[in-house]
């Protein structure tokens, strides 16, 4: 179920900026990650402009970051104009550039979206997760958390 977003992500994760070109002027969008629990590895973060692209690794901008600290980390985004996304994002422990999982498909590392998830059974729509910076709202807090049952 998350297998999809996060393989995409790893698909694209040599790249600083895979093919999307959203509208309007550059601005100062960041994102702020809270709950790194360890100092280790990166930090992979995708944005998705649309419905239409959303989970789609070709229309993603994929970049990563390395944690040298724990608690939070901002995380500026100077060439993302302002606009509406989805954001994914998970904290590759191992430095291995892709989601571990179980054999279920179950995230084994911290992941956040941009929005709340409506199920944590499936993957989330674009809609429940997309989140619109402009002016004035140019930051996002995504909080890293491990999958559970319940």
């Amino acid at each position: 179920m998350f297998y999809l977003v996060f393989l995409m992500l790893s698909f694209c994760r040599e790249h600083a900026r895979c093919a999307i070109a959203p509208s309007g002027a550059p601005s100062k969008v960041s994102l702020t990650v809270s709950n790194i629990q360890q100092v280790q590895g990166m930090i992979w973060i995708g944005l998705y402009d649309s419905e239409e692209t959303f989970l789609i690794k070709e229309k993603a901008i994929v970049k990563g970051y390395l944690v040298q600290q724990k608690g939070d980390m901002t995380i500026a985004l100077p060439d993302v104009p302002y606009g509406t996304y989805a954001v994914a994002l998970f904290h590759d422990l191992n430095n291995n550039g892709v989601l571990d999982q179980n054999v279920l498909g179950v995230p084994r590392e911290p992941y956040a979206f941009s929005g709340e998830l409506q199920s944590q059974w499936r993957l989330p729509r674009f809609a429940e997760v997309k989140h619109t910076f402009a002016p004035g709202r140019a930051t996002l807090a995504l909080k890293l958390e491990k999958w559970r049952a319940w």
